[in-house]
């Protein structure tokens, strides 16, 4: 079928920030929103029509932190008890990523990519650790993520726990796919730091220096109570200062979790206005805290690997911080406003549902039974929706996924879920063979 131009009909289509129609259609024209309303009041001509059957037709999903490699993390037993937040990364995700190859770095991106599309995320946010292999691993992601359609911003974290000479060609790693990806509307690049707490003021000082001035950081900040007692001992007054003593933040830096901060942590985050990502489900399973909403007015959802749905998310935000101040007003910014502001500063084409924006859609599959309105918009995403199927997924116009199926007929095919299997195995054998502190046993 031509995809050039069709009509998405009979949803609720909304976009949490005015637009709002209850038996609405939306007009896609050679990828660009070209016209909402009721489906009598839009030109059909002989235009192929989707009739969605009433469900909630909303701008593309945003997933703000996504590691796609763990989506082969399941099933594996840690090497040690994981009672804290350090022996949880020593334990399992250190070995992991030690672990990872070509192989299963392109199939878990593909299959976490895959994921997202099913529950109708057009765009994440992935920050990828893999210490043994740095040079072109971007690239191996870009290709699993151009065969699912995706838009996705990169990086490859950075980290001295396998020395400072690795940091260096992660570094370069960053930079490269960076530089090589500026004009792209699908993907772009940023730079991806671990935490404070694995680099030394050495490599701190060297990202400062090297680092392109236009180019942005995504880090995890202040995640576990040993990333911020790291750089108090170092001298700073917390993660988000010693990031910003070496001149690393600025507002299109995505600093994730932000939970353990001080005063003056909090104070730059207010001149300076980074993005912050707050990921409720790995905070609790993770029982690293949570972030101060009292404190940080505007922040994004992410769900920092733990899974492809951000109505999970969004529902977990909502039950896991209750007596959070403008709870609801929270997260209508987190999820609407806040996002699209910030998105735009990677893909200016995408505007929600303004008319002439890319068209970047997620049907989900949920029907709304009782009343919808614009007002209680967000409480039918965290107690109808619940979780974020996708009935139908939209990237720049083309369809995705459709009533269970990918539209790519290799994304259907069962023998990928065998190679993909197979990868999967091969990774988790790698991972018991090796000590906690990523070499060979």
């Amino acid at each position: 079928m031509d995809q050039n131009r069709y009509i998405i009909s009979n949803g609720v289509v909304a976009d949490g920030r005015g637009v709002f129609c209850y038996n609405g259609s939306v007009l896609v024209d050679r990828g660009r929103i070209a016209s909402i309303g009721p489906l009598d009041d839009l030109e059909v001509e002989d235009l192929p029509i989707f009739d969605v059957g009433g469900r909630l037709v909303l701008p593309g999903l945003v997933n703000m932190h996504h590691h796609l490699y763990s989506h082969f993390a399941p099933g594996l037993a840690p090497h040690g008890p994981s009672e804290g937040f350090v022996e949880v990364l020593e334990d399992l995700w250190w070995p992991l990523d030690a672990s990872l190859d070509e192989s299963s770095i392109y199939w878990s991106s593909l299959c976490g990519a895959m994921d997202s599309v099913r529950h109708g995320v057009t765009t994440f946010f992935d920050h990828h650790a893999s210490m043994n292999l740095s040079e072109g691993a971007l690239d191996v992601i870009d290709r699993a993520v151009e065969k699912v359609g995706s838009r996705a911003v990169l990086c490859l974290e950075m980290s001295d726990r396998l020395g400072r000479e690795r940091v260096k060609e992660q570094f370069e790693e960053n930079v490269r796919f960076w530089s090589a990806h500026r004009n792209d509307t699908a993907r772009k690049g940023m730079l991806g730091i671990h935490a404070n707490m694995t680099l030394s003021d050495e490599s701190m000082a060297f990202l400062g220096r090297q680092k392109p001035e236009e180019m942005s950081i995504h880090v995890h900040c202040g995640e576990g109570r040993p990333d911020y007692d790291f750089c108090v001992e170092k001298g700073y007054h917390g993660p988000v200062h010693r990031l910003d003593s070496f001149g690393l933040i600025s507002p299109g830096s995505l600093l994730v979790h932000c939970i353990h901060l001080s005063e003056r942590d909090y104070r730059i985050l207010e001149d300076i206005s980074p993005a912050v990502v707050t990921n409720p489900e790995s905070n609790a399973n993770n029982r690293v805290g949570r972030m101060d909403r009292g404190r940080i007015g505007r922040f994004l959802l992410g769900t920092d690997g733990m899974s492809g749905d951000m109505v999970a998310s969004l529902r977990s935000a909502f039950l896991l911080d209750r007596q959070a101040p403008r709870l609801w007003e929270g997260l209508k910014d987190a999820f609407f406003d806040g996002r699209y502001d910030y998105v735009r500063r990677f893909f200016p084409d995408l505007r929600g549902f303004e008319i002439g924006s890319a068209a970047d859609i997620a049907v989900l599959d949920y029907v709304p039974l009782t009343p919808v309105s614009e007002d209680n918009l967000l409480g039918h995403l965290i107690f109808g929706a619940r979780g974020g199927n996708s009935f139908m997924t939209v990237v720049d116009g083309k369809i995705l996924w459709h009533d269970g199926n990918f539209t790519d007929s290799d994304l259907n095919d069962v023998s990928l879920i065998s190679e993909a299997r197979k990868a999967a195995f091969s990774l988790h054998g790698r991972f018991d063979a090796l000590d906690w502190n990523g070499h060979l046993r």
